[in-house]
């Protein structure tokens, strides 16, 4: 019976510490073969040699020889097999494997610099290489893109940058976002929840930068949606009243625009087709004065994106 045949059949299979490691088994069962095809082969047990053999076999002096090759075989199979193969990995792994990026307060400022010049390659790369090094979008979208699109509207509002670097800068933000969308939303659940939620900015706004970001992680859930950045107030108590919606968001830029918001969402609960709508608002003004959350009259408020979805989902289903 030739042995390298027996070995062939030997399955070893070893788990990198590497995520994007994959061991081809087919290569290194052959190696393996063609490593020890002659040693095996020319030190088969013949019939002279057998009976001296298995007089001294660890597992049972009395064994045929179909048991004692099986023997043989496990113990390739287990010993030397094992060895050969940690010896193929280790010599295969890559020296280096890219490091992921943590996103910190230097890389909030870093990125904040770069979408301010002019180039707005640099920005893009910078973000890709974050992304590449293992950072999931949603880290990048709350952690870093939201810290940078805040930090620009505290650059306006204290005079160290003008109205039109900012307004440049959060557009390029908002370009990175459409060129990453298709990849964050690659394993959206569509129509999943069955949820619906309208997604408009109060008329006036000067930026809606955020509820993009929003759209995207419920869109990502699986909720329908429905948003015009141009709808005037009573575009937005009009579609309330004649489609039904489980939430309804609102997003304002500043403080001014409060009382409007406040009178908007008395209009949209008067009228809504849905009842029991919810309305949830978002404004960068709430991390300055959060004292102004009570007073407004939504059913929640979003701190960012994802804490926006949380509320909504649990909400609806609150009510099912």
């Amino acid at each position: 019976m030739n042995l390298s045949k027996l070995v062939s059949i030997a399955g070893f299979k070893k788990k990198s510490t590497h995520d994007d490691f994959k061991l081809d088994k087919q290569q290194t069962i052959k190696a393996s073969n063609d490593m020890w095809e002659d040693c095996l082969v020319s030190n088969a047990p013949t019939k002279s040699t057998f009976k001296q053999d298995k007089n001294t076999h660890p597992i049972e002096k009395a064994c045929t020889e179909g048991e004692y090759l099986e023997s043989l075989v496990k113990t390739i199979e287990g010993n030397i097999l094992p060895h050969i193969i940690e010896q193929h990995l280790d010599s295969s792994i890559p020296a280096q494997i890219p490091v992921k990026q943590t996103i910190d307060q230097k890389a909030v400022e870093e990125l904040t610099k770069l979408v301010l010049e002019e180039d707005a390659r640099i920005s893009v790369d910078y973000v890709k290489e974050i992304h590449a090094s293992g950072t999931a979008l949603e880290d990048i979208y709350l952690l870093l893109l939201t810290p940078v699109a805040r930090k620009l509207g505290e650059m306006w509002e204290e005079d160290e940058s003008s109205f039109t670097e900012v307004t440049i800068a959060l557009w390029r933000i908002k370009q990175l976002m459409y060129d990453l969308s298709p990849v964050f939303q690659q394993y959206a659940e569509q129509g999943k929840t069955g949820s619906s939620i309208m997604l408009v900015p109060l008329p006036g706004s000067q930026h809606n930068l955020g509820l993009f970001m929003v759209s995207e992680f419920f869109a990502k859930a699986g909720w329908r949606i429905w948003g015009e950045l141009a709808a005037t107030e009573e575009d937005i108590v009009s579609m309330a009243a004649n489609e039904w919606f489980d939430i309804v968001g609102l997003s304002a830029s500043v403080r001014e625009q409060f009382p409007q918001l406040k009178e908007l969402i008395k209009s949209i609960k008067a009228k809504s087709k849905n009842p029991n709508v919810g309305v949830i608002i978002g404004s960068p003004v709430f991390n300055q004065f959060p004292e102004l959350i009570e007073d407004i009259g939504a059913d929640m408020v979003g701190m960012d994106a994802e804490d926006a979805l949380e509320k909504a989902t649990f909400y609806v289903e609150r009510l099912r």
